[in-house]
């Protein structure tokens, strides 16, 4: 029995010690992964001094909460003067980790007060590699995937993570196009690169976004068309912010075939011959709209079309129709275009091509005139229209509705 005893004393006594090993290995790896960050303890009591009445365990708690956060914001991309200002200093409930967790996940939406507590405080970055450690924080953030597939469930969860209040005038869509043109700008000539590619497929998630945010606050709650809803919008803007006189030359895409005849017949997505002409707000913005007063967008989440696929609107990253406007906005597309679009576009079966410059102003070229009618000139009246439509919110006209 003594024996016995001995033995389990023993094994007791190695069970300890290697518990023991074990929690303090753990331990020391911790702090070892987050020495960095032990300032931030520090600067946590200042902004809140009741912190140092917590007990022992809870403040023990709360110093390992303060570390890995700290840590987490620090590997996605913030600096330590967002962290210490902008997350810290807002976390209010910070008796469990669940205050932590919950302050971390407010401030992943874009356009959140919560992100916008960071964001303000974020240092600018002086290069493109600043710039893409920036830029990378922002597309983790939305989950944005590798490649959009044109499936609307697809993008459902990146749209979520974007703020109800970010408005396509916001001054957040002016900054992320000056990081992406810090960061396309150091990377002349286009390469091929994962990144690249979500960076540039990103603007047609945004287009969705700032159409449906229209949609969602001037609507009516769908009982008005996106025409209307988009009018009531700019209606509240300075003329200034918005412009009406942007070609749409590579919004009117068209497909042909020959008839028995010989001659040349044009094919409209989803045959219905209509032109479409596009609105701008602080050139970033872009709103695509048909004739019939749809927007018209690649990934549609009430209604995607052909249309909306071949000739859908996509956010500028650009300042203005310019050299930089091609080089960030337009050689891009023969890398990095979504495939679906692609496809749609190419489809040997019935390709869809841009009209020139000369096609645009023939009233009587075959295939992009309409009525007697250019291209160019079927799309100044139908801006003509929206401007009426326009005036009339603005109460410039006493009017009915057009």
């Amino acid at each position: 029995m003594k024996t016995i005893g001995k033995t389990l004393g023993f094994l007791l006594v190695i069970c300890f010690l290697f518990s023991f090993i074990k929690q303090e290995h753990a331990r020391i790896t911790f702090e070892t992964n987050h020495k960095d960050y032990q300032d931030f303890v520090s600067l946590f009591y200042q902004y809140h001094p009741k912190a140092t009445s917590l007990n022992l365990s809870d403040t023990f708690e709360l110093r390992n909460n303060i570390l890995i956060y700290s840590r987490k914001l620090a590997h996605d991309g913030w600096s330590y003067q967002a962290i210490e200002k902008g997350y810290l200093k807002h976390v209010t409930s910070y008796q469990t980790a669940k205050g932590f967790h919950v302050r971390y996940q407010q401030l992943q939406q874009i356009g959140s007060d919560a992100f916008n507590d960071m964001w303000r405080l974020q240092e600018p970055p002086q290069n493109g590699l600043e710039a893409e450690k920036t830029l990378s924080l922002l597309l983790n953030y939305l989950h944005m995937p590798t490649d959009l597939t044109g499936d609307i469930k697809q993008i459902e969860p990146v749209l979520k993570q974007f703020s109800s209040s970010l408005a396509p005038a916001d001054p957040f869509w002016d900054q992320l196009a000056s990081l992406v043109q810090m960061y396309y700008t150091s990377t002349n000539p286009l390469s091929y690169t994962t990144f690249s590619r979500q960076l540039h497929q990103l603007r047609y998630v945004l287009a969705t976004q700032q159409a449906q945010w229209v949609r969602d606050h001037y609507g009516n709650t769908g009982k008005l068309n996106d025409a209307k809803a988009l009018a009531k919008y700019l209606a509240t803007l300075e003329e200034t912010d918005y412009s009406l006189n942007e070609s749409s030359r590579y919004h009117n895409k068209v497909a042909t075939r020959t008839k028995a005849d010989g001659n040349l017949q044009a094919i409209y997505p989803d045959q219905l011959p209509q032109t479409n002409y596009k609105v701008l707000v602080h050139f970033h913005s872009e709103f695509i709209l048909s004739e019939s007063g749809h927007f018209l967008l690649a990934l549609d989440p009430c209604s995607q079309n052909l249309n909306g696929i071949i000739n859908g609107a996509s956010f500028n990253y650009s300042n203005q129709n310019d050299d930089l406007h091609k080089h960030l906005d337009v050689d891009p597309i023969d890398l990095y275009e979504p495939d679906f679009i692609e496809k749609t576009i190419t489809n040997p079966q019935q390709e869809f091509k841009t009209p020139d410059l000369k096609q645009q102003a023939d009233h009587a070229d075959p295939i992009f005139s309409r009525n007697n009618k250019s291209l160019k000139q079927l799309t100044k009246s139908a801006v003509k229209t929206f401007k009426k439509l326009l005036d009339h919110y603005r109460g410039d006209f006493k009017t009915e509705e057009p």
